[in-house]
């Protein structure tokens, strides 16, 4: 088994190409492959056999470029992952300025990926981008000495001795502010879902907006990037089975010859001791009778399935990487798995009893028509708003955003909106919103360790008992003390009194987030201070009007006006000092 230098960033340069008659397949690899040469792939190990399809995704033939992130086993480490990121490009055959005999279609795919020990998405996207375009330019996929030149390019950059991840090299490039823009306040939904480890799948197409929508949702999160996928693809340990385990078989083995030893014995006794015999047969036999009846209800109670139990924590593989917050988080471990693409090829995998969780991105449609495998879906509707579809009731209620959530969100929102896509300012950026979700997360962590009713009723109870029963909250609990958590104050940083601005909030969340209603609730939003002063009459009126618009609306309207009906209302802040 090929054996990496320790401080070896980059891994490979391979170029994937697709073969009318034997599909995707490895054309090129610079350093070589470890597996056998004979294999006809180039020497692609066995726990890198995904690597074809992966790198040519499915409806690569529909566009002329595009890049997709994937995760791969290390080879030093099955525990271990590899992270790539691949740039695939189709070119018209008669351009070829030379081609292969066995070219027998009108344009030619292929992708040129790297392979590296660390998350370097969007460092390298960029930089792949061009040289896949000057290695098609060439129009001869023979000239290959590019592609080996950009590898000991590349191995210069990130090899010699720098600190590559030093939370900024992870989350280059990588658009927050697009993710916030895409799904708005279900952005806040979305980071919530992540700390449950559930099912999650991801379609969205084209496949470079699908891979950037996930790396830019793990980036909200402190550390996760840059240290917290190194076991995205571990899976769970099987549990060695009844025959298999030498515990087992020797405790029955033990059972069935305790009570044989135990006749032969009495009986003996009872030759040797012939006046006191049937005394000893007697109780040798009640001793044996115990004994049997003992090992049967052992043994039904071992058969028997019992009441669900947390799996066992064992050693955090991420222990000693945190910080003294305890960031990143063990979100992705113990069979809760990452992949940025998964193709058909990989839903198998995916169904294991070793793999309890995943967060994975597909774009081939035949995974929308197998919902059973998953419990929440996030796709894209016609105008380009995320949709998030939460197939499980009880995890639509851990997942319902409370109003402190709702304002939250909107404060995003309005700082994303009022900042240039490239404008210099901090705020309203995508380092600002990072730095809003740590904030978040470091108030819910306090609530959560300070256990008081009031402090994590706004993050919404059923999602603070569903999240306290995560992998990744009971290593974070277990852990003890954070220091630097005693200066963070428990509660959630958007708390206040409900106000009329809040059923804006609320109404704009349930009717989805089309063009219409965003419309009409920013005129709304921006006469919210007298709306709360214009009393019953007014809310009826406004109850009125939103029912053209939407019926869910309306009823949303209604439940949320209605408890302020006989108190003051005010119009929160979207800031943190509402509170």
């Amino acid at each position: 088994m090929l054996r990496y230098a320790a401080m070896t960033q980059i891994l490979h340069v391979v170029v994937v190409g697709f073969h009318h008659k034997k599909g995707c397949q490895v054309e090129y690899a610079f350093p070589p492959l470890p597996g056998p040469a004979d294999n006809g792939d180039q020497g692609l190990p066995a726990a890198w056999r995904s690597l074809p399809a992966l790198a040519l995704p499915d409806g690569a033939h529909n566009v002329e470029q595009d890049t997709t992130y994937f995760l791969l086993p290390s080879l030093d480490d099955p525990d271990r992952a590899v992270f790539g990121i691949s740039c695939f490009r189709q070119i018209a055959t008669e351009s070829l300025v030379s081609k292969a005999s066995d070219v027998t279609r009108s344009t030619v795919q292929k992708s040129v990926c790297v392979l590296s020990r660390s998350p370097l998405f969007g460092v390298l996207k960029a930089k792949l981008q061009l040289i896949t375009q000057a290695y098609f330019n060439e129009k001869d996929f023979s000239k290959v000495e590019v592609l080996s030149q950009m590898h000991a390019n590349l191995a210069e950059m990130f090899d010699d001795g720098a600190d590559l991840v030093d939370g900024q090299a992870a989350c280059m490039d990588i658009s927050v502010r697009a993710l916030v823009k895409t799904f708005r306040h279900r952005v806040v939904l979305l980071f919530k879902l992540i700390l449950l480890e559930k099912r999650v799948l991801f379609h969205i197409f084209p496949v470079a907006r699908l891979g950037d929508s996930l790396v830019a949702l793990l980036s909200l999160f402190p550390g996760l990037l840059e240290e917290g996928l190194t076991h995205a693809t571990s899976t769970v340990k099987p549990a060695p089975s009844r025959e298999e385990s030498p515990t087992r078989a020797e405790r029955d083995e033990v059972k069935r010859e305790e009570p044989l030893e135990k006749a032969e014995e009495a009986v003996e006794e009872e030759e040797e001791r012939a006046k006191e015999g049937r005394e000893e047969t007697e109780e040798a036999r009640e001793f044996e009778e115990k004994e049997a009846r003992s090992a049967e209800e052992i043994e039904v109670r071992d058969a028997a399935p019992g009441p669900p139990t947390r799996p066992p924590l064992g050693e955090d593989p991420l222990a000693g990487k945190k910080d003294s917050y305890g960031f990143p988080l063990s979100i992705f471990t113990m069979g809760n798995i990452f992949s940025p693409y998964v193709g058909l090829a990989n839903l198998e995998h995916l169904t294991s009893k070793r793999v309890r969780g995943f967060l994975v991105g597909a774009t081939n449609a035949l995974f929308l028509q197998r919902k059973e495998y998953f419990d929440v879906i996030v796709t894209l509707d016609e105008e380009g708003a995320g949709s998030v579809d939460v197939l499980s009731p009880e995890l639509k209620r851990a997942l319902s955003l409370t109003a402190a959530d709702l304002r939250f969100a909107d404060h995003l929102i309005k700082n994303v909106e009022a900042t240039e896509d490239d404008g210099p300012a901090y705020e309203g950026g995508n380092e600002w919103c990072r730095e809003q979700f740590r904030a978040y997360l470091l108030a819910l962590g306090a609530s959560v360790r300070c256990d008081l009713a009031p402090t994590s009723a706004d993050f919404g109870a059923p999602f603070m008992a569903a999240w306290r029963e995560s992998v990744n909250a009971r290593r974070w609990l277990e852990e003890g003390r954070h220091e630097d958590l005693v200066g963070v104050m428990p509660g959630h940083p958007f708390a206040g009194n409900l106000g009329v601005y809040d059923v804006v909030l609320r109404v704009e969340h349930s009717v989805g987030g089309s063009e219409q209603a965003r419309k009409a609730l920013s005129a709304l939003s921006s006469t919210g201070k007298s709306l709360s002063a214009s009393g019953g009459k007014m809310k009826s009126n406004l109850t009125s009007w939103f029912r053209g618009v939407t019926g869910q609306a309306s009823s949303a309207l209604y439940a949320a006006t209605t408890p302020t009906e006989t108190k003051e209302t005010s119009t929160p802040s979207a800031t943190p000092e509402a509170k």
